[in-house]
């Protein structure tokens, strides 16, 4: 009987770690051909925003280039980098993105700065562009990036 029990308990644990290497892979990742230029200038109330980070999402999986980032300089400019495979490269690929933009500021008003290691809820710093501008869900900015790059400008608001 012992050994009944052992051997059903052994071939239930082997059968379940056989099940754990068996998912579905998914879908090839697509890896575009070429990056085309993206860059603009964030504006807050009509005035260059500093500091913020801009974030491109793609909405086209056929795209298969990652999430583009890039942060503003003093003026207001940014310049789009994004992942194509395991490189990094500047510009995006051709295609239709939702655009983030975000400010995080400290307790004390100061903003985090954008290169900063700390994770911002270890700092106590909460966002400060409106939610419409600033949450990937909820973000009213678009972009369609042409064959030939492009330069997106947009108008945020200060959040409430």
């Amino acid at each position: 009987m012992f050994w009944l029990r052992r051997s059903v308990w052994s071939g239930a644990f082997l059968g379940m770690v056989a099940l754990v290497g068996c998912g579905a892979k998914g879908p090839p990742r697509v890896i575009p051909e070429k990056s085309v230029p993206v860059t603009g200038v964030i504006n807050l109330d009509g005035k260059p925003l500093g500091n913020a980070k801009v974030t491109f999402f793609p909405q086209e999986v056929a795209q298969g280039s990652g999430v583009g980032s890039g942060f503003t300089d003093s003026t207001g400019k940014y310049e789009l980098q994004s992942l194509f495979g395991d490189k990094k490269v500047v510009g995006a690929a051709p295609g239709k993105y939702k655009v983030t933009v975000s400010v995080m500021i400290r307790p004390d008003g100061s903003p985090l700065p954008p290169d900063s290691q700390e994770p911002p809820m270890h700092t106590g710093a909460r966002e400060s562009i409106a939610i419409e501008h600033s949450a990937f869900d909820r973000t009213e900015l678009t972009a369609n990036v042409s064959s030939t790059g492009g330069t997106f400008n947009f108008d945020v608001k200060k959040l409430q």
